[in-house]
């Protein structure tokens, strides 16, 4: 096995979902109905009851004959029990309290139940875990993996059907799959949102690939991983290697590792956590921290936190070079470097302080290989690209301003990306999906479209928060202020809208919810962009809210 599914899959889903919540929280869940039902050590899982006892940093080995087998659930609960209850301190410190006074929410669409780890309203010693039908949740539960707050606490949410589908195929593909990616992205995106990163000061930078995208920096930042990764596996062979692939990457490419070090910081420490957490779900908390760290260490040729060098993705590279120097500072005994990973100071960069490079022949085999797969990749984001940049300028679709934090849940996304030759490099998502909810609740369905990100517009949101969408004008009908979209990449009903023109000339829709169109000048009658009008537009799919 050595392809990651993190390279489009996991890993963009997972840290997409951070850019899309720039408050951290989400908004505010309605109650669940009083029909929910509490318990506390043994939980049940499709009506099996679990009667071995769990207990946070015991756990019970699975291959003993005499002892019952787990549920997925389970298993599932009572690494979170260890890991992010019994001593989440052991993976990072000062977070205990954080995991301890927010909610992991496991769901299940085909069991149509909801497990709630550590209910901050339910009775019993915690972790309590509260099973609920799922229907009693709002949708955004049903996501991949959800940030929001139930019952007033700040919560996440995993999607079990989604995580085992992953979980199948990495299987068929003959992986070894260690752990769950069920308990791998509760790990890494429990890090990013309970334990409250967002109040790190690492800076602010981009995590997007230049397109088109040159090979030279993803060769120079898979050397730098792959001598890290010797070095672990035999001490004192590769320091000075490394740091010579840093040194030149901080030489070259200076301002892509300005901009690419806060990612460094925060997708690198989560993976690590998310590594670190699923070594101590397995072995408890009391485990010696060499044996937390020799497993950590023989899963990485599994390929799920550490891919076998043929990858050049930048949207890797955080996460993977976490991983890695976040092991090395850690069987170093390195004091602070935790801290100063919140401060700032990249894990790769604190390892390295202070070693002195020896110089390191290029490797011509490794340089092709990136060079045919940066190129590749640049062939197939172009066919997303510049059909979404053609879209932008055709006079036949209309473009349509979205607010960011109108997502709800996570979203999917093939890559970042900002156009090398604009001038203003405006930020690109790759084959974007997902659902956007308005403050009154329009729903706004995004499927696999490439978009414009934080572009300025004629429209009254914030440039920082911006989406644009771009849809056939023909699929568009406006009645009154409401207009309906029935096109297969872009659909609602009844969006409230101030229709606009930029400056180019050419169609805007600006949602009313959002600010309006910004006194910005309406189409003009018998224009040639004049949205087509017609019959009372679709009835808008809203949820309600049962508190009103």
């Amino acid at each position: 096995m050595t392809a990651s599914t993190r390279s489009v899959g996991a890993v963009l889903l997972a840290s997409a979902a951070l850019a899309a919540c720039p408050d951290d929280s989400g908004p505010p869940m309605s109650d669940p109905t009083d029909s929910a039902t509490t318990s506390s050590g043994a939980v049940t899982s499709g009506g099996d009851v679990d009667t071995e006892a769990t207990t946070a940093g015991e756990p019970v080995p699975e291959d003993r004959p005499d002892v019952p087998q787990r549920t997925r659930v389970e298993r599932l609960l009572a690494a979170l029990d260890a890991a992010m209850y019994g001593c989440p301190e052991r993976a990072w410190p000062d977070v205990a309290d954080n995991y301890r006074t927010r909610q992991v929410v496991l769901t299940s669409e085909a069991d149509d139940l909801a497990w709630v780890w550590n209910d901050q309203s339910g009775e019993g010693t915690p972790p309590v875990v509260t099973e609920r039908e799922l229907g009693e949740l709002p949708d955004e539960w049903t996501s991949y993996f959800n940030v929001g707050e139930l019952d007033g606490v700040k919560s996440l949410g995993i999607s079990l059907d989604q995580t085992q589908a992953q979980n199948d195929w990495w299987l068929n593909q003959g992986g070894i799959l260690w752990p769950d990616f069920a308990a791998s992205l509760m790990f890494h995106e429990g890090f990013h949102f309970l334990a409250d990163q967002d109040d790190w000061s690492a800076g602010d930078g981009s995590r997007s690939a230049p397109y088109p995208e040159p090979w030279e920096p993803r060769y120079l930042r898979r050397q730098l991983i792959q001598a890290l990764a010797a070095e672990l596996e035999a001490e004192g062979s590769a320091m000075t290697a490394a740091a010579h692939w840093q040194a030149r990457l901080q030489s070259e490419y200076a301002a892509e590792m300005t901009a690419i070090r806060s990612y460094d910081c925060t997708e690198g420490s989560a993976e690590y956590v998310s590594l670190i957490m699923s070594a101590i779900a397995e072995l408890g908390c009391d485990a010696a921290d060499a044996d937390v760290l020799a497993l950590a260490r023989s899963h990485l040729p599994d390929g799920l936190f550490l891919t076998d060098g043929s990858v050049f993705d930048s949207d890797l590279e955080p996460y993977e070079l976490g991983v890695v120097a976040g092991l090395l500072l850690r069987r170093a005994g390195a004091a602070g470097w935790e801290l100063a990973v919140e401060k700032g100071a990249a894990p790769a960069d604190q390892l390295l302080d202070g070693v002195v490079p020896a110089p390191q022949p290029d490797d011509p085999a490794v340089q092709a290989a990136a060079q045919e797969v940066v190129a590749a990749r640049n062939e197939a984001v172009a066919t997303e690209i510049e059909p979404m940049l053609a879209r932008m300028k055709d006079p036949t679709y209309t473009r349509v301003a979205v607010r960011f934090d109108w997502i709800a849940g996570s979203f999917g996304v093939g890559g970042f990306y900002y156009l090398a030759d604009d001038p203003l490099q405006s930020e690109v998502m790759q084959s974007f999906s997902a659902v956007f909810s308005t403050p009154s609740q329009v729903t706004i369905d995004v499927t696999e479209q490439t978009v414009l990100t934080g572009v300025a517009t004629p429209c009254a949101l914030p440039q920082g928060y911006s989406i644009v969408l771009t849809v056939p004008t023909a699929a568009l009908t406006i009645t009154g202020s409401a207009a309906t979209s029935t096109d297969a990449a872009v659909s609602f009903a009844a969006l409230a809208v101030e229709p606009t023109m930029g400056a180019d000339n050419l169609p805007w829709l600006c949602p009313i919810e959002a600010g309006g169109a910004n006194g910005a000048p309406a189409p003009a009658p018998g224009n040639l962009h004049t949205l087509r009008h017609g019959d009372p537009p679709l009835r808008a799919r809203v949820r309600v809210d049962p508190a009103g």
